[in-house]
């Protein structure tokens, strides 16, 4: 009977995790650890951030990252918008009206960072 069938409701803070999972894991994408201080990551002030607005199954987001030197921002921003309108569908049923990727700082990778040298 598909008419006793129940629904699944899925909160906010988990689609927001999700996008931030997803988001964590485009190439060029910079680490939490990499784009901000220990102070911003407490506060919650890190990168990626994911801001939602929905109206059932359909839903807008929008996203800020940070990227490492010398990722490009257009291939990073498509590629985000990609996996984010891809897994969401497949993961929680999320139909993406609009997806909105800013980038707000490129970082150096920690492996591409000069090593300090005391002497």
């Amino acid at each position: 009977m598909a008419d006793a069938r129940g629904t699944l409701t899925i909160a906010d803070r988990a689609l927001t995790r999700i996008a931030r999972q997803v988001t964590l894991e485009v190439p060029g994408v910079a680490p939490e650890e990499e784009s901000v201080g220990t102070v911003e990551r407490t506060l919650g002030r890190g990168y990626p951030r994911v801001r939602w607005q929905r109206a059932g199954s359909t839903a807008r987001v929008e996203v800020e990252v940070a990227i490492t030197w010398p990722a490009s921002a257009a291939q990073v921003t498509t590629g985000v918008q990609a996996a984010l309108r891809q897994e969401l569908e497949r993961l929680a049923g999320q139909d993406l009206a609009h997806v909105s990727v800013a980038v707000r700082e490129v970082v150096r990778a920690a492996s591409a960072r000069p090593v300090a040298r005391v002497r």
